[in-house]
């Protein structure tokens, strides 16, 4: 009874298992393979940044500056860059950006474009070990550096996946009303919930409260090491940027307090990081010494992510020495100053 029991329960799962890798990788949902054109996949429910973002500078030949980043990234204004450098930009950044992904798409424009301005924003979970992105990088962009796209087939087999799968199908199955762009003409993310709640004061302290203040804090890290591979990447990207006379600027996203001081924190490994990049490959701006910038609520849209308001402020003090919101002042951190400014940081 209980092997009969054991069989047919191992049966059932190796079924559902095909049948969740055989629809996922027929329906595919991240575009991971490409193999099935049909009525119910065309269109995907998940749209990958870093496809749209490929087709977005392939559109406009004629900008000459550009801003990375993860979903944070997102939030700086390639407008306001252009007015305070006079350089016409594009926003490339992707949620969950890693810094491999970044590396390629720079040396494709430093390859292939006459390039003014890099910009950076770096996140710790980028240059963390074990970090993996789930997204696809464009084909064109595989194809220039002879990456290999194969996607394991066992990957598949996921019903997290498998409920994006869902989601492809509906949108295929009916006429799907145009929403609102969720871009900028120039890359840039176009609105958030800060954003909506921002004109009701009350609103906007409950929204902060809730997305904010009250919400638990998080690493995207999986290990306390750092990606070494991934750090030379941006050495050869700063190296490549001297050469070419392009002006690199990087900074530390800000963190919100809560986040910086949870308990078990991997705040360590961001001074770290702080520390290797101003010692081996470039000066970078820091917004992580518990300033005004890290302990205001109103700073932040949510537990991760800093607000239009904020990127503006940085942006415009990483470019001219001078922030929008003097409170929000970061610190250039050198190889010269970097081991005295981390030593005063808790």
């Amino acid at each position: 009874m209980y092997k009969k029991f054991s069989l047919g329960f191992i049966t059932t799962i190796i079924t559902l298992s095909i049948l969740v890798g055989t629809t996922n990788y027929i329906i595919d949902p991240y575009a991971k393979n490409n193999s099935f054109k049909n009525p119910i996949n065309l269109k995907k429910a998940v749209r990958d940044e870093r496809i749209s973002k490929f087709k977005l500078l392939k559109e406009q030949p004629e900008a000459k500056s550009f801003l990375f980043g993860s979903s944070r990234g997102l939030l700086l204004d390639p407008v306001l860059f252009k007015k305070l450098t006079g350089s016409p930009t594009l926003n490339l950044a992707f949620s969950s950006g890693s810094a491999d992904e970044h590396y390629y798409y720079i040396n494709y424009l430093l390859d292939t474009r006459k390039v003014e301005h890099i910009m950076i924003g770096i996140d710790l979970f980028a240059y963390a070990e074990g970090f993996i992105s789930h997204g696809t990088l464009p084909q064109e962009l595989r194809d220039y550096f002879n990456l290999d796209s194969d996607y394991a087939l066992s990957n598949y087999i996921s019903f997290n996946m498998l409920k994006k799968s869902i989601k492809t199908i509906k949108v295929n199955l009916k006429d799907h009303i145009k929403q609102k762009d969720k871009y900028t003409p120039k890359g840039q993310i176009a609105t958030s919930g800060y954003r909506m709640a921002q004109s009701n004061p009350q609103r906007l302290k409950e929204y902060l409260d809730s997305n904010v203040i009250n919400k638990p804090a998080r690493w995207d890290t999986r290990f306390n090491t750092l990606d070494k591979i991934r750090l030379s990447q941006l050495e050869e990207i700063s190296r490549r940027c001297k050469e070419q006379n392009v002006q690199l600027h990087l900074f530390t996203s800000p963190l919100y307090i809560k986040q910086i001081r949870m308990k078990q924190n991997k705040f360590f490994l961001q001074k770290k990081l702080l520390s290797y990049i101003a010692k081996n490959i470039s000066p970078i701006w820091d917004y992580n010494a518990i300033t005004k910038i890290n302990t205001d609520p109103y700073a932040f849209d949510d537990e991760f992510h800093y607000t239009f308001k904020t990127a503006d402020s940085i942006m415009t003090e990483v470019l001219t020495g001078t922030p929008t919101i003097q409170t929000y002042q970061g610190t250039y951190v050198t190889a010269e100053n970097v081991d005295t400014y981390l030593s005063n940081i808790d």
